[in-house]
């Protein structure tokens, strides 16, 4: 209930029973006809009125009189009300189970919203199987095509509205001990082989000796991973290769480079590709490469990149080391 409803409510004429303790004892006459009668000091107003038929409310305030008076006698009376500290301290109590009630809620979508994918994966993974069966000239080969697009394009929905629901604050990896980087790659890697299959394309990876392990999400790192391998694949023809290192700097950052031989970016379009909507592809969303950085930011994290347009791309992911 807003503070100017309240305060109208003190000229209601739906006004219920105004409690006062009074706390101190000099009483002023302002005005005989009618009565008017003012007690000095401190008090504290219980004002009830009526929402509608079915509910009425009760608003405590603390309400100062003083009163003002020359050599003539008494000129009139100043007052100043606040609402009183237990019904604001009410107040944000009921903010406070609303909004850890409304945090709920999205968690429990996110986490539904975010079990999709795998399916989406695996449909998408056996669709492309489907597409190497038909002929050239095979018109299921389109329709195959159009369909791998569409879930594409669901998974970038998908991304969006898992970063902008999920909390934005460090989310612990795979228990106390964070996520492996080198493990999370093969990971993403070996769900990759059969694309890099259908384009000839040759994966190398190149890991320090020691291990390294960063606090980040698990998931939000295959997501990362799966953004930029899947781009470098889609800038690439048929033969070409794709390297991913991974290694400590200065024992304080992991470092994940991932470079191909694509087509590469124009360098006036370097400083545009993580903006939200920008997007060099005929069909993109233009949200892969911004969701992407605001999930590396959020970790303490950076991303950027080098490009020479015809001969390809090198992204740079940088994370905090919790060990190596």
């Amino acid at each position: 209930m807003g503070d100017e409803r309240r305060h109208s409510a003190m000229n209601s004429s739906k006004l219920g029973k105004c409690n006062c303790d009074y706390f101190t004892q000099n009483t002023y006459t302002i005005r005989q006809d009618p009565p008017l009668y003012v007690r000095e000091g401190s008090h504290r107003i219980l004002i009830g009125y009526e929402d509608d038929e079915a509910s009425s409310n009760a608003y405590a305030y603390d309400v100062d009189f003083s009163v003002i008076e020359d050599a003539t006698g008494i000129l009139g009376c100043f007052a100043t009300y606040e609402e009183a500290m237990e019904a604001k301290l009410q107040e944000l109590q009921k903010k406070k189970a609303q909004n850890e009630s409304i945090i709920a809620e999205k968690q429990m979508a996110a986490s539904y919203i975010h079990e999709i994918k795998n399916p989406i994966f695996s449909i998408r993974g056996f669709l492309q199987i489907l597409h190497q069966s038909f002929n050239e000239d095979d018109k299921r080969k389109e329709y195959v095509n159009i369909i791998i697009s569409e879930l594409d394009r669901m998974n970038s929905l998908i991304n969006e509205f898992l970063s902008k629901y999920k909390d934005d604050s460090l989310v612990k990896g795979e228990g106390e001990d964070g996520t492996s980087v080198q493990k999370t790659i093969e990971e993403v890697v070996a769900f990759f082989q059969y694309g890099f299959k259908l384009k000839n394309i040759t994966c190398k990876c190149d890991f320090s000796n020691d291990e390294l392990i960063v606090m980040v999400d698990k998931e939000q790192l295959i997501q990362i991973l799966i953004n930029l391998i899947q781009n470098s694949i889609e800038a690439m023809k048929t033969g070409a290769n794709l390297s991913i290192k991974a290694y400590a700097k200065d024992k304080t950052m992991c470092i994940v480079e991932i470079k191909d031989e694509g087509i590469g970016i124009r360098q006036d379009d370097i400083n545009k590709v993580f903006n939200p909507f920008f997007s060099t592809k005929e069909n993109g969303t233009g949200l892969g490469l911004y969701i992407t950085k605001k999930i590396i930011n959020n970790y303490g994290g950076s991303i950027y990149l080098e490009s020479t347009e015809g001969k390809g791309t090198t992204f740079y992911l940088e994370f905090p080391l919790i060990s190596c």
